[in-house]
């Protein structure tokens, strides 16, 4: 995607224009076809320009509206619905940029812009009349956007390195940020690797005043939602194949060559099935890429080491003629280049590194076929492919009673597992769950899987802020907790921030339609009546 930066002074002066080029050269890797900056009083913004789709050869950013200039990484998905509310003829469309639109949308919604743009974006805009900078991100956080607050001014950036290059910054680590990756539990998600830097979170706004007071809070939630039902089955597989086809399309605006990641399971395999009918007709192809380990452990077979490219063939195959299957051995990537990719492209540590290897090498090969986008399917888990707890006793309690009812009748084979799974292990799970929390150090559980070092973690405190968090160390839930919600909490979107960062470094897109917020909101609302039905009856 594009990336945006810029400042602004609390104290009334021009931006410096030195701190600008700063900026810029950080991070240019954003830009490689060109961009722009637009100094207003004590504002600056700054756009560099990645072309993806057509629409992009038309971007000219800043963009000043009536209310102010605005920048935007964007990528909207409701484009017709916004062209629709602004008047614009068909027949204009094509030439009106994404970030036309978001600034469009900035002149006539104010801050409630947010809740009017689905896709994937981050935007800066200033209102100049009341002197105040909105900074936003999107609903699922596949745009970045970082902040830091100094003496007199605070400086934004999609790009940690922009805000790094500032002149007297000190980058003083996060020990808390980095005690937090290595137990896997990424709770405090504004925190970066370096104090004082911060991460706005996905689905948030932040608006800063001119005397620096900032405000922040969430413009999306996964929760609270109506409850959607259809007389048949078949109708909720009609509905789903309608928005998910609608979210993989939005992925394919794009001229450019379309490439993907595909593993052996139903997230990035449905993606690319569903992408390739569409390419298709179109009479264009697709590029899938599959990781392949390169050697096996001692004593264990490909199988036993994750080998998925026998069933991601499967999935190929099934998918079209269109579709170009690659494997990827990653021999030239090591695990420890791999994560020295993501300490130079994120600058900090993320969650799973060592899978880094095997994805900047997918990166590495999409960029020299050509592609413009890699497709991904890294927020099915909690999306397509969610299958529900099964839980009777957690649809009633949600307000569900013929969920509940339906759940109790027909989810198990005998009267002697639906008390065991539906009623027993329900009442008595949380009770187990909570004394096992009163008796046992979480340290004593994490250490197993952890390198962080026991002294740190006593220092920060780490087993009493999991405590007070409420945090599980081995990510086990209990069949009364809503375990999806888990997918939605603040820090789980700092990976799809991550995947955008480093396509970026290799001049791509990373598109996830399973992160289509439309989508994303069809299947929040929709409650299935059978335990297995939320797999749809697709064979992906």
């Amino acid at each position: 995607m594009s990336g945006i930066y810029g400042i602004y002074r609390f104290d009334g002066a021009p931006v410096d224009p030195l701190w600008l080029a700063r900026m810029k050269a950080a991070m240019a890797f954003y830009g490689p076809h060109g961009g722009d900056c637009k100094v207003e009083g004590p504002v600056a913004l700054g756009y560099l320009l990645l072309e993806i789709n057509p629409e992009d050869a038309f971007e000219s950013q800043p963009v000043q509206g009536v209310r102010g200039p605005v920048v935007s990484a964007a990528r909207l998905d409701n484009r017709t619905v916004l062209l629709e509310a602004f008047n614009i003829p068909a027949s204009e469309a094509p030439h009106v940029p994404d970030g036309q639109l978001v600034s469009l949308a900035f002149d006539r919604w104010g801050e409630e812009l947010c809740s009017h743009l689905q896709g994937d974006w981050a935007l800066a805009a200033w209102d100049a009349r009341a002197r105040r900078l909105l900074l936003a991100r999107d609903a699922c956080g596949n745009a970045t956007l970082y902040y830091y607050q100094g003496q007199g001014f605070i400086a934004f950036a999609a790009s940690l390195k922009a805000l790094l290059a500032l002149p007297g910054v000190t980058r003083e680590p996060d020990r808390l940020r980095l005690a937090e990756v290595l137990v896997s539990w990424q709770h405090d998600a504004e925190l970066t690797a370096y104090k004082g830097f911060r991460r706005l979170v996905w689905a948030h706004a932040m608006t800063v005043d001119a005397d620096g007071q900032t405000r922040i809070a969430r413009h999306w939630s996964p929760t609270g939602r109506a409850l959607l039902t259809y007389r048949r089955d078949e109708e909720y597989v009609e509905a789903f194949l309608e928005h998910y086809t609608r979210a993989v399309e939005s992925c394919l605006r794009t001229q450019k060559p379309i490439a993907a990641q595909l593993s052996g399971g139903r997230d990035s395999g449905s993606v690319v099935v569903l992408a390739a009918q569409l390419l298709a007709s179109q009479g264009r192809g697709l590029t899938a890429y599959t990781s392949v380990p390169c050697l096996p452990p001692d004593g264990a077979s490909e199988r036993e080491l994750g080998n998925e490219w026998e069933m991601a063939c499967a999935t190929a195959a099934m998918a079209g003629t269109n579709v170009t299957h690659v494997p990827i051995d990653a021999a030239n990537y090591g695990v420890l280049q791999g994560i020295e990719c993501l300490l130079d492209g994120h600058d900090g540590p993320g969650h799973a590194a060592s899978n880094q290897y095997w994805l900047q090498a997918i990166l590495q090969a999409a960029q020299s076929d050509g592609a413009g986008a890699v497709l991904t399917g890294q927020t099915g888990n909690a999306t397509v492919s969610w299958d529900g707890n099964g839980s009777s006793l957690l649809a009633l309690l949600q307000g569900h009673p013929s969920v509940a009812l339906q759940l109790f009748l027909h989810a198990e084979p005998n009267p002697w597992l639906t008390l065991k799974r539906q009623v027993f292990k329900p009442l008595l799970m949380p009770g187990l769950f909570a004394f096992q929390r009163l008796i046992t150090p979480p340290s004593k559980i994490w250490r197993d899987y952890s390198a962080l070092n026991p002294r740190l973690a006593v220092e920060l405190d780490i087993d009493g802020r999991m405590r007070t968090a409420k945090h599980d160390p081995t990510f086990t839930f209990s069949p009364l907790q809503d375990a999806r919600l888990f997918y939605f909490q603040p820090a789980f979107g700092i990976g799809c921030g991550i995947a955008s960062e480093m396509a970026a470094r290799h001049s791509l897109a990373s598109l996830d339609p399973t992160a289509n917020l439309d989508l994303l909101e069809f299947l929040l609302d929709r409650k299935s009546t059978r335990p297995n039905s939320s797999h749809l009856g697709i064979s992906y």
